[in-house]
């Protein structure tokens, strides 16, 4: 069985989708495939969040589209993906998987589920906007190569987790003390040994945070997106491009077609993404390919 990703552009095109429109047609392609046990289209978390603000009508139709298509199956979100395959470089745990399973009235119908996940949407936005402006490039950011930039930012965001580990090893994780938190909260819930902690240390010195698949694919996107930026050939940048690329890193980690907006996929292809996934990148650009695509597996 393949898994499809749908992002947000794919999901609201195929929820709408009219009657005699060749996105009724790739809906029923999936929805065939889906019954044949052929292909599945597994709900993204990051989906749900960008769902919530919508109006109950349209989020009831997105949570109708992914239940006919996956029956329940979910992707975890990027956040605990990334603490949960943190914590398997010391605690590793073979049967973990980046499904969860989720019924259909567990988020459309519900107005104060909803509501707060578009307040904590809007506080993560707002936080990323905040972070994005205090930001300062390096003074040779601009002479470095794609690949020069991959491994800046990978180290950048390894130093990043190895601080916030001595930290937690000192007991100092309170106020504005760490870079990431939520790794860490989540390290705390899971009780680490002193010994626990320096192992992963040892393991984040090592590469082994930013090799896992997720987090590389990230960082790859990052530094495209970031190269093209500094030579002009980038748009501005945004808070949804963030939660756009670690919706790309799951897809890219975990599903065998990924179809989503005109930009990303172009990213995706800039970013030679297919040398390090075997992963088929379409753009909501171009149904016709998508449909085309969908059939074939079906």
């Amino acid at each position: 069985m393949q898994v499809v990703y749908l992002d947000q552009n794919a999901a609201s095109f195929l929820a709408k989708a009219s009657p005699d429109t060749i996105w009724r047609e790739i809906r029923d392609a999936l929805a065939a495939g889906f019954h044949d046990r052929k292909l599945i289209c597994p709900l993204p978390f990051e989906g749900v969040m960008e769902t919530a603000p919508m109006p109950l009508e349209q989020r009831q139709s997105i949570q109708s589209l992914f239940w006919e298509l996956s029956e329940g199956v979910a992707f975890e979100s990027f956040t605990e993906m990334s603490n949960k395959l943190t914590l398997a470089l010391i605690r590793p745990t073979p049967d973990w998987s980046p499904w969860v399973m989720w019924k259909p009235v567990i988020w459309a119908e519900m107005e104060s589920a909803a509501q707060k996940v578009e307040s904590d949407w809007k506080a993560g936005k707002e936080r990323m906007t905040e972070r994005m402006n205090a930001f300062v490039p390096s003074a040779n950011v601009e002479q470095m190569t794609e690949q020069e930039l991959f491994h800046a930012v990978a180290a950048q965001r390894s130093c990043w987790i190895y601080s916030d580990l001595d930290c937690l090893h000192a007991g100092r994780i309170m106020g504005n003390s760490l870079n990431c938190p939520w790794p860490i909260q989540f390290l705390v819930s899971a009780n680490l040994s002193p010994a626990e902690i320096e192992a992963l240390k040892r393991a984040v010195q090592n590469h082994g945070w930013a090799k896992i698949p997720i987090h590389a694919f990230e960082i790859l996107l990052g530094a495209r997106w970031e190269y093209d930026s500094i030579r002009g050939g980038a748009a501005s940048y945004e808070p949804n491009d963030e939660i756009d690329r670690k919706r790309a890193s799951i897809a890219l980690s975990y599903a065998d077609v990924f179809i989503t907006e005109g930009g990303i996929a172009d990213l995706c292809r800039r970013a030679k993404v297919n040398d390090f996934c075997r992963t088929l990148v379409l753009s909501v650009r171009n149904p016709g390919k998508v449909l085309e695509t969908v059939r074939g597996i079906t």
